[in-house]
Parts: C-alpha cells; structure tokens; sequence
C-alpha cells in the first residue's frame, strides 16, 4: 500500500515519539536534579559525613559483609539509636554475651548475618539474670520495628510464616512511644550507652546499617 509522504511522514513522527517521549520525559524532567536543593538533599562530602558519624567502624566492615553500603572497606553503621529501644517484636532472638555478644557491634553483625530473616537490632540491658547474661548488655534481633502510638497490629500466626518467635504477649503489637534503655531495671535511670538500630538488603544485594 502506498502512503502519500505527508501522511508516512506524520505516521513516523507519531511512532517515533510514542516509543522516545518516556525516555525524554525523564531525560529533561530530572535533568537538572543535581544542582536542585530540594531534591539532592544529600551531603556532598558523604564520606566524610558517614565516617564522622558512623559507628563500629572496622568492627563492622567490609571483609565481614563484602556489600555493605558504607564508603570504605572499613565499613560502620549509621542507621542507629543512641538510648532508646526502636525495636518490635516479631522473630524474636536473644543472644547473650556466652553466644559472642560483648558489644553493639556484635549485635550488628548478627544481624547483617540475617539478612532474610532480622531487620533490627538492640544492645541494652534486659536483666535476664546472671546465669544467662552475666549481668551484661545482651542483643534481642528482630524482624518488625516499634509502632507508633495509634497503631495496634494482630498478626495471624495461620497465615504467617518465618516469624518464629513472637511471644504470645506481644499479639496484638501494641504501639507507643520508642522506650528507653536503663541501667536498672525498676527503669530509673537512662543507659547512654543502650543503643538500637535497623539494617536491610536491597534488591541488588547491597545491604545498610
């Protein structure tokens, strides 16, 4: 069939800018985010922020998690919080200073180490007793963090999987306030040193801390 060249010509055109305009669409939508203020809301010097900032640096590196998203081979942890508990209550696990816990970092890489099954970490005092933590900070992992304060969720453990261990106290997951970390346990007095924080995996397999 023979087209008249005008109409060929208009036929291209449409075809031609049907299959480029998402790609221009983008290419002049986001071309200029770089120097907008309100959209590269990130700092210029992020190594040097990320390393003045981070925690567990060579404790939590590179050599143990070759794709941690840190700057250096040194790696550390960013994604944390200084003397509050932001933790939830979905599979839980303890471990104890007997299971190679002496410190928040310990704590960390236990919990990069699943990165199928923990998403959040906290170091802090749980007063289990002597004879299980030796009066020392433990680490509790989990896979959910806290809720706000008007949300309550029900999980239904029948429809669920991969969730062992959520007490049966803690179904319905009440929200509140993040709770803070103590030296005693009638909660008197704060622990500075209390921490916990949240790691993931992206779907390229870098994970964050």
């Amino acid at each position: 069939m023979h087209f008249p060249i005008t109409i060929t010509a208009l036929l291209s055109l449409l075809l031609s800018t049907t299959l480029a305009s998402p790609l221009t669409t983008i290419t002049t939508r986001d071309e200029d985010d770089d120097s907008n203020n309100n959209i590269n809301i990130f700092p210029r010097n992020f190594a040097d922020v990320y390393n003045d900032f981070s925690i567990c640096r060579n404790k939590v590196n590179k050599h143990q998690f070759p794709h941690l998203a840190a700057p250096s081979d040194d790696g550390g942890c960013v994604r944390y919080y200084q003397g509050i508990d932001m933790t939830g209550v979905v599979t839980q696990a303890n471990l104890f200073h007997k299971d190679g816990i002496n410190s928040a970092c310990d704590c960390i890489s236990a919990c990069l180490s699943r990165p199928t099954s923990r998403t959040n970490w906290v170091f802090k005092h749980t007063f289990a007793g002597a004879n299980v933590d030796n009066n020392l900070r433990s680490c509790t992992l989990y896979s959910s963090p806290n809720l706000p304060t008007n949300v309550t969720l029900k999980y239904d453990l029948g429809a669920s999987k991969g969730f062992d261990l959520l007490m049966p106290g803690n179904n319905p997951q009440a929200g509140g306030d993040a709770p803070l970390a103590f030296l005693d346990q009638a909660n008197t007095k704060q622990d500075r040193f209390g921490v916990s924080g949240f790691v993931t995996r992206d779907t390229n397999g870098n994970q964050f801390c």
